[in-house]
């Protein structure tokens, strides 16, 4: 247990029953820091969500993403415990920071008394709460390559209040321009379709390369269309979140812009 705003919840409710429950808090002085070293970013799985606030990802504009990331998770209390490595662990649909952290082309550092491995993000989760992790493995760090000047980055998201933990649709997106051209981009939702944070691909694939305009975007979003697998449940139909899917990427994408020419 990181800072239990998921665990701990889970334990009420009956979802798990654990026997014993290890806390990591003390490890905090180890594992709670954002810094730059040798190209990378990197960031204690110890990390609060709050302490953000205080770093370079808070304060650049091709980080913004991160300040919308903040804005939009939970309340302010739960800020100050949630860790970023508790949020990837949770193996969610709805992990926030997961969903940003996918379009950064993030790796997750896994320790054991084995040793240690690094795995990306794409292929951490394999099902809901499912990682690629053994029971005796760490989350420690999160990493990803400091990304170009000319690029920036977003998250949108949307639930029936402000400040509620999980929202109807997560997306985020990473992009990078040269002129008006489109030379990287990578989005990110809730789901694709399987139970966990996924990358859209071809979306991705489509719109590399491609000027960004008006037209591309609406072409994008259609493929997008047939590249997601949106469910319904309690909550909402599976053609309302399609179509939320595709506002809040459009948004995020010209948002993105709107940052990197304001520099």
């Amino acid at each position: 247990m990181a800072g239990g705003t998921d665990v701990l919840v889970l334990a009420r409710t009956d979802i798990i029953k654990p026997k014993i429950v290890l806390d990591l808090w003390p490890l905090r002085k180890d594992l709670s820091y954002v810094k730059r070293e040798n190209g990378y970013v990197k960031i204690g799985a110890l990390t609060t969500v709050d302490e953000l606030k205080n770093t370079f990802l808070f304060n650049e504009k091709k980080y913004q993403g991160f300040v919308d990331m903040y804005w939009h998770f939970a309340t302010p209390y739960l800020r100050t415990i949630a860790t970023i490595g508790g949020n990837i662990g949770t193996g969610h649909p709805l992990s926030d920071i997961a969903i940003l952290l996918l379009t950064l082309d993030a790796e997750v550092k896994l320790v054991s008394k084995e040793g240690e491995r690094w795995v990306s993000l794409t292929k951490l989760y394999r099902g809901k709460r499912q990682l690629d992790r053994k029971p005796s493995e760490l989350i420690t760090e999160i990493r990803f390559k400091d990304i170009p000047e000319n690029s920036s980055t977003s998250l949108q998201k949307l639930d029936r209040r402000w400040g509620h933990a999980m929202g109807y649709i997560v997306a985020a997106a990473y992009m990078a321009l040269e002129g008006d051209k489109i030379a990287d981009i990578r989005i990110a939702f809730d789901s694709m379709g399987r139970p966990y944070p996924e990358r859209a691909f071809k979306t991705e694939e489509f719109l590399r390369g491609k000027e960004f305009s008006e037209e591309n975007i609406a072409s994008a979003l259609k493929v997008l269309e047939i590249e997601m697998k949106r469910i319904s449940d309690y909550r909402a139909p599976a053609e309302y979140r399609l179509d939320l899917s595709k506002v809040l990427l459009k948004r995020a994408l010209y948002l993105i812009k709107s940052r990197i020419q304001e520099r």
